[in-house]
This record gives structure tokens, sequence and C-alpha cells, in this order.
């Protein structure tokens, strides 16, 4: 197999600093330019793809992009495709996190030196920059559902700040609403947020250490989509002990006859019905969703998501990790 080494060009190596500088603006400025083309197609501001074209059940071996700043929705951190491998063929590649849900065939996946077989209903993540491939030995395709961190986006790695012991003590205060920090002076409010910080870390570096497992694989058995009660239902995420840093996949039942949502903010998700159907609130949007719809809920948007009907609405959910931040390119261009 490729490995890291292999991948770069041998000339790269032989490039002075100052050679190497300007092919990287050169690049660069190239890359800058299709990245700010894909941000005026975010523009566009979609929420929503119907299951008729997301076609998740006739999806092919081929790659094709469900959800993605290039189809006009305002996401970056992650974009979400349908792909796989024709019967008999095989691929090696690398590129940031992605998880995997198979929707059709069989096959195995390798990733670094460990092989999973896989099957429908399997789930499997691929930490950011490991080499991996998937296979196919047999003669239907196998295809998967796919999330993706979006390409040329970082990973975030948590750097808390954390004292043993706190050398200032920080201001005592009822609440942490805006009007009670707003009483606050400018040192008493950093050390307020120096403590918040050391507390929401000291949670941060737990989550760090249980990454460590590097889990990859989940059997269809241990996510039984179709029984789980109300509720979010967490399947890929680090504090399951998957090595993932982009976002993190659950599975939601949101009850029938659920008239008033839970309005929040988070950052980039994208929504997968299984079954039933309802409403998502997303800014002043009302969308009516079913199953095999998509929706997308841009980052910092308040959402909400309504079941007025009986039957239960259930729904994958791939969602920026709580803590991380939108990742907005910034190219250097000369002025035109």
């Amino acid at each position: 197999m490729t490995t890291t080494a292999q991948a770069l060009p041998e000339a790269l190596d032989e490039l002075t600093p100052e050679e190497l500088y300007a092919l990287y603006m050169e690049k660069q400025e190239n890359f800058g330019r299709a990245a700010l083309a894909l941000d005026k197609r975010r523009r566009q501001g979609r929420v929503h793809v119907p299951a008729e074209e997301a076609d998740v059940e006739n999806a092919g071996p081929n790659q094709r992009i469900i959800v993605g700043p290039e189809k006009g929705f305002n996401v970056h951190n992650l974009h979400v495709f349908t792909s796989g491998r024709a019967g008999g063929s095989e691929r090696y590649h690398t590129h940031g996190d992605a998880l995997k849900h198979y929707v059709k065939g069989g096959g195995q996946e390798l990733i670094e030196d460990i092989r999973f077989d896989v099957k429908v209903g399997d789930f499997c993540h691929v930490p950011a920059n490991v080499w991996h491939g998937t296979e196919n030995p047999n003669p239907e395709p196998l295809v998967f559902l796919a999330a993706q961190q979006f390409p040329g986006t970082y990973r975030q790695v948590p750097t808390p700040f954390v004292h043993l012991t706190a050398p200032h003590q920080a201001p005592e205060v009822s609440d942490l609403s805006d009007q009670e920090l707003a009483k606050l002076e400018p040192w008493p409010l950093y050390l307020r947020y120096l403590e918040e910080q050391m507390a929401f870390g000291r949670a941060a570096m737990e989550i760090q250490r249980r990454r460590g497992e590097k889990r990859l694989h989940v059997p269809a058995e241990d996510a039984p989509l179709t029984e789980w009660g109300p509720g979010r239902h967490h399947i890929i995420s680090p504090e399951l002990g998957f090595d993932i840093y982009s976002f993190q996949l659950f599975m939601e039942n949101v009850p029938g006859k659920t008239e008033t949502g839970a309005p929040q903010t988070s950052g980039d998700a994208v929504r997968y019905y299984l079954a039933g159907e309802g409403v998502e609130v997303i800014g002043e949007q009302r969308v009516r969703v079913r199953a095999g719809d998509f929706a997308c809920i841009p980052a910092g948007s308040r959402h909400e998501t309504l079941n007025p009907h009986h039957e239960e609405l259930r729904f994958l959910c791939w969602q920026q990790i709580p803590g991380t931040y939108l990742q907005v390119h910034t190219p250097v261009l000369p002025a035109e």
C-alpha cells in the first residue's frame, strides 16, 4: 500500500525553502480561487434535499454528492455523499475524518493494518490522515452513505488551559446570563472565563483520553436504528472511544405529537431521515421532512424539530463536535 512519504512527489524534497514557498503560494492561490467559488454557492442557502433527489436506495458505486457547498448548502466542516466500490474493485487513499454507513452489498475496510468485514447496517470510522482502502471481492456493488471532513479543512485538537491549583479566585456570579456577566469588570470577567474554560477543559481532557481507545467499527447489531426508543442515541463520537475530531454521529427518535421542540444552536449538521415525517424549523424557515430526505443546518442557526404526527420521526445526524470552530477558508489572492 502507498505510504504518506510515497504520496509526495520526490521533486518536492529537492526544493529550496524559497522555491517551496513560491510553489506553496502558487497552489494556494489556485485552491483559494476554487474555495471562493464554493463560497458563492453557499450563499444559495439550501437546507433541504427531498428523498427523490437524494435517492439513497438506488445509489450506485460511483460517488454522488448529496449535501455540500458546491450544491448550494451553507456548510463548511463536512459534506455527505453516496459512494462505493463496484464488484471486484478496491481503492486506497487518505483524507480527513470520515464516517461510513453501508447500505448495499458487503466487503472489507482496511484501515492502516486493521481489516474489517462490513455489511449492510454497519458503521465505520476512518480517522483523519490514515491510509485506508475499501475492498469488494464480491460480484455485486458495495455502496455506503458517507460523511467526510471537508477537503482542505483542519483537524481541531483541544488544547485546554488547566491549573492544578488556580492562582486567582474567580468572582462568583449568580448565573452566566449576559446580564450578570456584563456587571463584571475586565479582569474579573477574564478570571470567570478562565474558570469556565478550565472546567470545560477537564471534561475535554477526559474525552481526549477516551479517543485513545481508537475504535473504528460499529456492527449493525450494536446500532439498532429501528428499535431505539425516544431521545438521542450516540453511534460514533469521541466519548465512545472513537479518535474523531470533526463531527459526531447519532440517531434521534422524536416521539409523535411533539408539538414543541427544544430550540438550540450548534455547529454544522446534516440529517438523514429514516422513518416518519415532521417539521424542521431552521432560522426563519419551516421545512417538511420525511423518510429519505436530508436537511442541512448551518452552523449557528437556531433550529428545532417538531413531530405533529402520531408515528415516530427517526433520523441520523452528523453534527460538528460541540466546542469546535467553523472553518472558513481565507485565501491570499492578488488584487484584480
